[in-house]
């Protein structure tokens, strides 16, 4: 579903009323925000939303992993050549551990991945030595849509699209969270309030 964001004229809500309607409470958002690296938000900006990706999300990007470590390691045991200098038994278990060591880090990647709205812009947040932060304001998204992947669909997820024009902000993609259609409205909610604000 695609949503081409335009400049309103007037908007039927106030933006307290979007707030109301954000999907995680104010004790929830305060929450997770504490988890969260300081310096994120600017002085006066509003937190909507601090989302994490679903736990499905490493699973997602360590199945290829795993999936080729499980086909090689019976083809090693199938047909009887270990890795030389080791035992078959040694070979197929650490052809394994390659595909649940790619599981372990895209799970130690998930723990520090955030996705923030304010009333101002998007954050990702992201990185696990030192926290990488990429933002792009509210007015500056021009469309935004989901977009999920077949994984994504079986498990009721999906991945929302922002997209500028400003070759400084290339596309943000919040990828594999939960509720993803009532996420995407809030979104645009929000963007067509920053503008409002603007236009004001």
């Amino acid at each position: 579903m695609s949503l081409t964001i335009t400049r309103p004229s007037l908007l039927p809500t106030s933006f307290g009323a979007t707030m109301s309607e954000a999907p995680s409470s104010v004790s929830e958002v305060t929450a997770r925000w504490g988890a969260l690296p300081g310096g994120v938000v600017d002085g006066g900006e509003i937190v909507i939303l601090a989302i994490k990706p679903s736990m499905w999300r490493p699973a997602f990007e360590s199945a290829a992993w795993i999936a080729a470590a499980v086909v090689f390691a019976v083809a090693m045991i199938t047909v009887g050549r270990p890795i030389p200098g080791l035992s078959l038994t040694t070979s197929a278990q650490l052809v394994l551990l390659i595909g649940a060591a790619r599981l372990a880090m895209a799970i130690v990647r998930w723990t520090t991945t955030w996705y923030l709205l304010t009333n101002r812009r998007i954050i990702d947040v992201h990185g696990v030595r030192a926290p990488v932060i990429r933002a792009c304001p509210l007015v500056q998204i021009r469309n935004t849509y989901l977009r999920p992947t077949m994984a994504e669909k079986a498990t009721g997820l999906g991945s929302i699209i922002f997209v500028t024009d400003d070759p400084a902000h290339p596309p943000h993609a919040w990828q594999s969270i939960a509720k993803p259609e009532e996420v995407h409205a809030k979104v645009r909610r929000a963007i067509e309030n920053a503008l409002d604000q603007t236009s004001v």
